[in-house]
């Protein structure tokens, strides 16, 4: 029984200290480890190629000024795999855990100093993140995970005490109940999907006071 525990222990020492040490970090590396995986992206993606995917996460990066994601794709891994995630504000390497753990892959930052893919990441089959398989992250380094999603609210329901329009008038009443609404898009950020509600007020309902309102207001979010 001894001999059988000192052997155990012998073993687990080795394995121990036969432990892969993740490699130095070049330049590019680095730069990819630190700055383009901690960039932030917002992604809707539904039943999306995996490869239109990393080029949406890379093309975020590239408007940051971060430069691009470039990615290799390791032998049997098919850039045609369709996959879903929805991520607002999220870092890049938080968008990939939750894009790659659907698709059983994992992916490595490449630190190879004169090497042609160095800098980049490349994506193969397993849980890896970071650093190869088998490779442990220093401690304080572990990507972060996909954090779990909210719960999506119920929709408000319309207030019963909102105005009617006061006016009899058939076109103010038109025009007001498209400046009302634009008004509510505009608050909520939504300027884009106010402006033909603005423009059909201020067009067809000139003489209108909502019609003459929402053309200045349509003068100031131009």
């Amino acid at each position: 029984m001894r001999l059988f525990t000192a052997l155990l222990c012998l073993t687990l020492a080795g394995a121990v200290a036969t432990a892969a040490e993740p490699p130095k970090d070049t330049f590019p590396a680095s730069f990819t480890r630190t700055k383009k995986l901690k960039g932030k992206v917002t992604v809707d993606f539904k039943n999306e190629f995996l490869k239109e995917a990393i080029k949406e996460l890379s093309s975020q990066l590239e408007d940051q000024k971060l430069g691009a994601l470039s990615v290799h794709y390791a032998v049997g891994v098919s850039q045609n795999t369709r996959i879903s995630y929805a991520g607002k504000d999220v870092t890049a390497e938080v968008a990939l855990d939750g894009i790659l753990k659907q698709l059983d892959l994992g992916y490595f930052v490449v630190a190879k100093d004169k090497d042609r893919y160095d800098g980049w990441i490349e994506l193969g089959k397993g849980t890896h993140r970071g650093y190869p398989p088998g490779v442990d992250a220093p401690k304080g380094t572990e990507v972060a995970v996909v954090p779990k999603p909210e719960e999506p609210k119920k929709p408000e329901e319309p207030k019963k005490t909102d105005p009617e329009p006061a006016s009899n008038d058939p076109d103010e009443k038109n025009a007001l109940l498209r400046l009302e609404a634009a008004k509510k898009l505009i608050a909520d950020g939504k300027i884009e999907e106010a402006k033909p509600l603005l423009k059909f007020a201020a067009r067809y309902f000139p003489k209108t006071k909502a019609g003459a309102e929402a053309k200045e207001l349509l003068e100031k979010n131009k």
